[in-house]
């Protein structure tokens, strides 16, 4: 699969996997195993833990024609023993056809294409999302997916099966969290990203994303620009998301709206620093009365450090504004290969 515009746009440190082995390449079939290790030490301001993680994937390719490959991906987070109840959960499990500049269509489990438009503030490797939190879902199963780019202009695409587990993912993608049920069962979503990256590194998308469940609906859009230049990095998002007969416990919301700005800026060749802010409201009825409430407040400052292509640390601190919450701070280091 081509890379994605993101890609380019966002600096290669904040990629999940900065590395990939190439175990086999003859008469157009390749497979690439890739893959991670992490330990983490952090605290929430009640406890300082100390967990372990890794990560394995597989990217396999084949050429079926003049111009159209087979491509299959399958990728899982393992947690530590002791750090989480699921300790085995897919991330990406895929498999579908490359149409060299066509673009390419898969299906099975990934992000929807939505995610492509809030993609240029998550750069963060701990933290990050809190602007998204019940707009933006994450990796979903039983999806169709279309990827491609021309010039500079990007499209993506997705449509999602019914689902009668439907779950949400918790905070930043990136960090391995597993999915939390929502106790709603979808009927179907559907969602498209368009997006155009200039020659001189502003790039701009636009997302829509519909989810039909069983009881209500969700509608969801984004707005998102970002700029890179030489080691600096900025980029912004507006979410907003409206629901109709969602209810959350007391809560039912009826509208959420988020903003979330980065920075990010790499110096002495191998250090980077780093820093955003995200904000989130709700508005809605608590036990029938009219409400409205921030639901996130979250400013962050992060530093990372690449020994090598393979080796980095980071040390990343949150400061959250919502009343009773505490500070949170995370060291851990990484291996990719």
């Amino acid at each position: 699969m081509k890379k994605t515009i993101l890609a380019v746009a966002i600096p290669a440190l904040f990629a999940a996997s900065a590395q990939a082995a190439n175990v086999y390449d003859a008469d157009g079939v390749s497979a690439d195993v890739y893959g991670r290790m992490q330990f983490d030490i952090s605290d929430d301001g009640t406890d300082t833990n100390g967990e372990g993680s890794a990560r394995m994937g597989f990217k396999l390719s084949s050429v079926i024609g003049d111009g159209v490959s087979a491509i299959a991906k399958g990728e899982w987070q393992i947690a530590g023993e002791n750090s989480d109840d699921s300790e085995f959960t897919a991330r990406h499990l895929y498999a579908g056809f490359d149409f060299d500049d066509a673009g390419s269509v898969v299906f099975g489990q990934s992000d929807t294409a939505f995610y492509y438009a809030v993609a240029p503030t998550d750069i963060f490797n701990t933290y990050g999302y809190e602007a998204f939190t019940l707009i933006e879902d994450g990796r979903q199963e039983g999806q169709i997916m279309y990827a491609g780019e021309f010039g500079g202009f990007v499209l993506n695409a997705s449509y999602q099966f019914k689902d009668d587990s439907f779950q949400l993912s918790a905070g930043n993608p990136d960090a391995g969290f597993p999915g939390v049920d929502t106790g709603y069962a979808l009927d179907n979503s559907y969602a498209a990203t368009i997006g155009y990256n200039f020659d001189f590194g502003f790039g701009i998308y636009g997302g829509y994303h519909v989810e039909d469940f069983a009881v209500g609906e969700k509608k969801n859009l984004a707005l998102s620009a970002s700029y890179s230049w030489e080691d600096l990095y900025v980029a912004a998002v507006y979410v907003k998301s409206d629901l109709d007969d969602i209810v959350i416990g007391a809560f039912e919301p009826s509208e959420l709206t988020g903003y979330d700005i980065v920075l990010s800026y790499g110096f002495a060749d191998a250090a980077t620093f780093y820093t955003g802010y995200a904000a989130q409201e709700a508005e809605g009825k608590v036990n029938g009365a009219n409400a409205k409430a921030d639901t996130a407040d979250a400013f962050k400052l992060g530093l990372q450090y690449d020994f090598n292509s393979n080796m980095k640390a980071w040390a990343e601190y949150k400061v959250d504004g919502l009343e009773g919450a505490d500070d949170q701070w995370t060291l851990a280091v990484q291996y990719n290969f």
